[in-house]
């Protein structure tokens, strides 16, 4: 399991997008510092030229025509400029098949920085400072002879939340008066560790 920290980019964690994938499917991307980045981008490169160097070794006939694909692309603003950001997917898809025909139905994980799991009351908007927890799958495309590293999302922690559609923060200005109460949560995940609730360094 690899732990990506970053900002959330067109994140659907809690209902799948059924648009493209008939069964549903779960996504988030996570852009992160190219600086930040490196170890990380390593790790994924060593693995996607392992399964290019297994896949020759199986099928010498395609080395060849083989050529290697990114989890993650270079970032750009609208005029097209590199961002100095990477910016990493994710996906899993709602409804899995199994060898047998069983069909299974799953979900992320989604908690807040105390490890309180989410309900979806408040979507993750774009900005959103979060941890994604991914499981790495190493794979050949046989129809783009392409080989690659997939990223599973696995659960989702968020740090620190710009909610999605909340645009009455920069309608109103802050006034003297009624202050919501806040709600109480307790712990209720292993998953990561603890965060404080500002964007503060953490481990991966």
């Amino acid at each position: 399991m690899i732990v990506i920290k970053g900002k959330a980019l067109w994140s659907k964690i809690f209902e799948p997008d059924t648009r493209f994938v008939p069964e549903g499917e779960y996504s988030v991307q996570v852009v992160v510092p190219e600086t930040e980045a490196q170890d990380l981008c390593e790790q994924l490169d060593g693995m996607a030229q392992a399964k290019l160097e297994e896949t020759v070794k199986e099928q010498p006939k395609l080395k060849a025509s083989l050529s290697t694909r990114q989890p993650y692309e270079e970032d750009t603003d609208e005029l097209g400029n590199p961002t100095g950001n990477l910016v990493f997917k994710t996906k899993m898809k709602a409804r899995i098949k199994s060898r047998n025909g069983t069909v299974y139905e799953q979900k992320p994980a989604v908690v807040d920085a105390k490890r309180t799991p989410m309900d979806g009351n408040q979507l993750v908007g774009n900005g959103s400072v979060i941890k994604v927890a991914v499981e790495p799958v190493p794979y050949m495309m046989a129809s783009t002879k392409q080989v690659g590293v997939s990223l599973r999302l696995k659960a989702v922690q968020v740090i620190d939340l710009v909610e999605y559609g909340n645009s009455t923060n920069s309608i109103f200005d802050e006034e003297e008066g009624y202050v919501t109460s806040a709600v109480a949560k307790d712990d209720a995940s292993d998953v990561f560790g603890d965060e404080p609730t500002t964007d503060a360094e953490g481990d991966f």
